[in-house]
């Protein structure tokens, strides 16, 4: 049954049967039923399970993805249902049912183009361009073995602007902030004092050369963005605002407890259960001002004066969950 719907068409899901070579007759996809060949016996049986969309939203979530909430607002929608019909429906407001019109959109739009890179990746189409990197590894000896790959992309006896570098490292990573201090904290690349000017070492040092606690002591002194991240609800226009102590990928570890549903927010980790990552998006309205000579506890109480102040600031607009 699984094997059949894993293969099944957008046409065969639509009439609601598909082909079975095994058994040599056509199967329902709803019920896993066999229904024979002829025209009379697969419309009798298909019919027992409703119209194709009721029949679609009969199948399970882990083929659909479709929440039982989701599933009944297409089922009014199939219907004809207006935005206050379907409000009263759901005890919710038009405003809400219009957003839940627009997620649902949304994610047929994105289903339309991961299809399309699909396809495109299983006809196997030669690229012109190396594929990106997608995460750039934390442990030392992962790192040590993709730098050269970063340093291979500048030329001995050249100098490059600031932009120049960016340019260059974007080709195989989108943060170039990261891969520039690496560069230059692993002795590949130099820069002026101004750090208008960037060059390639003449011999370059290897990760090996260097002394490990020089390095961890270069990464301690760095200085660690700090601000204020908010995850709003497209759907119930509801939002999550918090203080985040570090700014690189601060919703990993947001997403992470989330889909583990131990988030100690309640309504937040309800919603993201019922409507899904899709649903939401992830912003950092403020960051923290960086200011010569602050410790970090006096950071940290900044940061919470910080979100007070912009949640002050958004007035009634603003809806947080609780």
């Amino acid at each position: 049954m699984e094997e059949l719907i894993r293969n099944a068409t957008i046409e065969d899901f639509k009439r609601g049967y598909n082909w079975s070579i095994k058994e040599a007759q056509f199967v329902c996809l709803i019920c896993g039923e066999k229904i024979g060949e002829s025209d009379t016996d697969i419309n009798t049986h298909i019919i027992k399970h409703g119209n194709p969309i009721e029949r679609l939203l009969l199948l399970d979530k882990k083929y659909t993805g479709l929440t039982e909430i989701q599933k009944e607002l297409l089922t009014m929608m199939s219907n004809r249902y207006s935005d206050k019909e379907i409000a009263q429906k759901l005890a919710c407001t038009e405003s809400t049912v219009r957003n839940m019109r627009f997620a649902l959109r949304e994610r047929a739009r994105q289903a339309r183009a991961f299809l399309a890179v699909i396809e495109l990746t299983e006809e196997k189409i030669p690229t012109l361009t190396p594929p990106k990197l997608r995460v750039f590894p934390v442990r030392e000896g992962k790192r040590k073995a993709l730098l050269p790959r970063f340093a291979a992309l500048f030329e001995p006896n050249k100098e490059y602007t600031e932009s120049e570098v960016k340019r260059l490292i974007k080709t195989i990573y989108e943060d170039d902030a990261t891969i520039r201090r690496y560069l230059i904290d692993y002795g590949y690349l130099n820069r002026t004092k101004d750090g208008s000017k960037y060059y390639k070492n003449y011999e370059e040092n290897t990760v090996d050369k260097i002394n490990r606690k020089e390095l961890i002591n270069r990464y301690k002194q760095q200085e660690v963005e700090m601000g204020i991240i908010k995850l709003h609800n497209t759907v119930t226009g509801y939002s999550f605002v918090d203080t985040c102590n570090n700014l690189y990928k601060p919703f990993e570890g947001i997403k992470f407890r989330l889909n583990t549903g131990t988030f100690k927010v309640k309504g937040l980790q309800k919603d993201w259960n019922t409507y899904g990552e899709g649903a939401f998006t992830f912003e950092v309205v403020e960051k923290l001002k960086h200011q010569e000579g602050t410790t970090q506890k006096q950071k940290i109480e900044e940061l919470k004066e910080l979100l007070e102040m912009w949640i002050d600031s958004q007035g009634e607009s603003l809806k947080l969950y609780k």
